[in-house]
């Protein structure tokens, strides 16, 4: 059975290098086809990060992988800081999809005679706390809206009594919210039809009049389908107050692919935890010793057969010293004769 998969939110271009490239580079080099020597390609590409318990090396690590074929693997750093979160979509069953950019050049030698592969490969990654939301997807059918760039939820003070939960866990942190239709009477007459952000159910502000008519026809397109409209949004603030920040894409921004496939949903995640249960990942070789053992090995070894020496040694020191008494006596009994 595949695995469900989740392309982390605000990873649009390449921005964390990958390390351990020249391990796989008969892997990386599949992904291209024919290269022109000393003519380099990039290719952008999708790739799944697979974190790996049960690595002998590190338990933290996370392969970057095109489909079955590892090309890299976070640094030990890279890897310690997004352990949790990816822990977790792991644990879930769920892979983690990011966008990728994979280099390569095939460089002639000094000489002309040959040539060698060079490359190098880059993933996008949102800061941590930005790849899960803080909070749940709607109970009713939905579907999330592209990422896009960022507009100002305006009203957040009236609603901070919502707010306040999420506010404060990070500098930022991220929110899944919903976009509806409403409509209020103008002081003076008329309506005024704007776009209403909720989270949770519950209101935490609005759009403005020129901001939500980016969105009504998204909205009202999931309605025809049924569907509730889903947003990502960015929180930021204290135990005293928040604003909200909405990315998402605007009508004029979202693709066929989007509004004619399936529905844009979070993938069923296991609630949050202190440690998860990840799957075994490992495709390596295993663990050869580490040279300090061997060492070590190497060192015991004469120190047996110096041990061992020093007991002949010994036994031969004795039998001479006894062989000395008996040739003594045996002069002496001479003598006296």
């Amino acid at each position: 059975m595949q695995a469900a998969t989740f392309s982390l939110p605000n990873a649009t271009y390449p921005n964390i290098d990958v390390v351990g490239e020249s391990s796989y580079e008969s892997q990386i080099r599949a992904q291209f086809g024919r290269l022109a020597r000393d003519q380099d390609q990039e290719i952008f590409t999708e790739a799944a990060l697979i974190p790996e318990p049960d690595n002998p090396y590190d338990s933290n690590a996370v392969s970057v992988r095109i489909g079955q074929l590892v090309v890299g693997y976070l640094s030990r750093d890279d890897a310690r800081a997004y352990a949790s979160v990816l822990h977790r979509v792991a644990a879930s069953g769920v892979q983690a999809i990011v966008p990728v950019r994979i280099w390569g050049v095939e460089r002639s030698d000094y000489d002309g005679r040959g040539s060698r592969f060079y490359s190098s490969v880059r993933v996008a990654l949102p800061e941590p706390h930005l790849v899960l939301p803080l909070n749940s997807p709607p109970a009713l059918p939905y579907s999330i809206l592209p990422w896009g760039s960022g507009l100002q939820v305006t009203g957040e003070d009236k609603h901070f009594d919502v707010l306040r939960s999420y506010a404060g866990r990070a500098e930022r942190s991220l929110l899944l919210v919903t976009l509806t239709r409403s409509t209020e009477q103008k002081a003076r007459g008329g309506d005024r039809e704007f776009i209403e952000v909720a989270v949770d159910g519950q209101r935490v502000g609005e759009m403005s009049t020129v901001s939500s008519k980016h969105f009504f026809a998204l909205v009202d397109h999931h309605a025809a389908k049924g569907l509730v409209t889903a947003a990502w949004g960015q929180i930021k603030g204290s135990a005293l107050a928040a604003e909200v920040v909405l990315q998402a894409a605007k009508a004029s921004e979202v693709d066929d692919d989007y509004l004619h496939g399936s529905p844009n949903v979070l993938p069923s995640l296991l609630p949050e935890a202190s440690s998860y249960a990840v799957p075994a990942a490992y495709s390596g070789p295993p663990r050869k010793p580490a040279p300090a053992r061997a060492r070590a090995a190497a060192q015991s070894a004469p120190a047996a057969v110096s041990t061992q020496a020093a007991k002949s040694g010994c036994a031969l020191v004795l039998l001479a010293g006894m062989a000395t008494v008996a040739g003594l006596g045996a002069a002496v009994n001479s003598f006296l004769a």
